[in-house]
């Protein structure tokens, strides 16, 4: 198995590290492995050279903190990564989903606060979903994500799969309202970089990769035509602002199936990343494992 280093952290969400842990988690990692140019890194992955200690470090969702911090860290040791966009960011239209981690971490002391406070109105709103005395998660549930707690779990397979995309943004821009402290568009300003920032990356010599348009959190269960339309969308807005035919793509939240590889390799696409250390059930270039920061920080900091 390959292994990988993602870091797509908000730099306010538990786990994730400032500038001064990125050098140490760098430190780290250079300690074990040889941390290659992502083109290295591709010419490796396509010789099948799964035993050999090369990684690569890759970075999803163009958020601010990866351009603030992680960039002059990656600059200064002249390392290359690969950062994935989704382009609904850069259309003032952007998907939800991380307005609402910033909401759970901005108004709430812990994730356990704020899941007592969503669990609680899930099962006001759709009690019929929940038979008495049933778990209300499938044992072993995102059991290839070690880094998530017992309730982000449970969080994910309510949000994913009992409320689905619509309910769950109803469900929470209810509680964002209720927040009088919350303040949306200071939020928004701060999380995610703007096209010239991307562009900077670029012309820094890192790979853009793709990564959805809207983010979507189960691409696997989008029809054929909305997935090809998600990733139309993403090819293009790379293609028109950064001059370039993306090769890569990060699966949002791991999720895809079948059909989004076919439409992924009809778009050029030759490497692709998982969201976990398992290998793809389909064994193709477009699943290759990758490992979490937070695993790494933990690895790290354990005596």
């Amino acid at each position: 198995m390959f292994h990988h280093f993602h870091s797509a952290d908000h730099k306010r969400r538990p786990g994730s590290i400032s500038a001064e842990d990125f050098e140490l988690m760098i430190d780290y990692l250079q300690q074990q492995f040889t941390i290659l140019h992502p083109e290295d890194f591709f010419v490796e992955a396509a010789k099948g050279n799964t035993n050999n200690p090369y990684i690569v470090l890759t970075f999803d969702d163009a958020l601010l903190s990866q351009f603030d911090i992680a960039l002059p860290v990656l600059e200064s040791r002249g390392i290359k990564g690969i950062f994935s966009v989704y382009s609904s960011v850069f259309t003032g239209n952007p998907d939800a989903l991380e307005i609402f981690a910033a909401f759970r971490n901005s108004a709430f002391e812990s994730f356990d606060e704020f899941f007592l406070v969503f669990e609680r109105q899930v099962r006001s709103e759709v009690s019929d979903n929940f038979g008495v005395g049933q778990p209300d998660y499938p044992e072993g549930y995102l059991a290839d994500f070690p880094f998530y707690s017992e309730n982000e779990r449970r969080f994910r397979f309510l949000r994913d799969e009992i409320l689905g995309p619509g309910p769950y943004a109803t469900l929470m821009w209810g509680l964002i309202h209720a927040e009088t402290h919350f303040n949306l568009e200071e939020e928004i300003s701060s999380l995610w970089m703007e096209t010239d920032s991307v562009r900077r990356i670029k012309s820094l010599g890192h790979t853009i990769g793709m990564h959805s348009h809207s983010h979507p959190t189960r691409m696997d269960l989008l029809s054929r035509t909305a997935q090809q339309e998600e990733y139309d969308k993403n090819f293009s807005w790379i293609h028109e602002n950064l001059k370039l035919e993306p090769k890569v793509v990060a699966h949002p939240c791991g999720r895809y199936s079948r059909e989004t590889l076919e439409i992924l390799s009809g778009l050029g696409a030759k490497f692709g990343f998982r969201s976990s250390r398992t290998e793809g059930e389909f064994g193709t270039l477009l699943e290759i494992p990758r490992e979490d920061h937070a695993n790494i920080y933990r690895a790290m900091v354990s005596p």
